[in-house]
């Protein structure tokens, strides 16, 4: 029997990852699009950034669960925590204080990955 090398240990979630990440940022510019050609831009921003980072939470939980076809809640859930650790990271660099919707978008984050990871394990594809 042959071992699994490490990196097939990974893969489900650096795919899921990526796929999340092109995700949001392929709904964060046209929403920027739209952003730009409002008067107030600054009020509609921080909608648009929470509906392009929960799409992209989903689609990274589902691509992961798509690819490692077990333990969907888990595989969604720890997607969405590696998600959302950018972040976080810049938040802690560039702000002086927590704000509580920072805590409120990683469990936006976090929930819909985990969901998408449920879906993509439950999805009928390659079965």
């Amino acid at each position: 029997m042959r071992k699994k090398k490490q990196n097939e240990k990974l893969k489900p979630y650096l795919l899921g990852l990526l796929f999340g990440y092109s995700a949001m940022l392929l709904t964060i510019l046209p929403a920027s699009l739209v952003l730009s050609l409002m008067k107030s831009a600054s009020a509609g921003a921080g909608a648009a950034a929470v509906v392009a980072l929960t799409i992209g939470g989903f689609v990274c939980g589902k691509t992961a669960g798509l690819v490692r076809r077990k333990d969907g809640l888990r595989t969604g859930l720890l997607c969405g925590l590696m998600f959302a650790v950018p972040m976080v990271l810049i938040a802690l660099i560039t702000s002086t204080k927590t704000n509580g919707f920072l805590f409120l978008k990683i469990a936006l984050c976090t929930a819909f990955a985990a969901v998408g990871g449920v879906s993509g394990v439950n999805s009928s594809e390659e079965r």
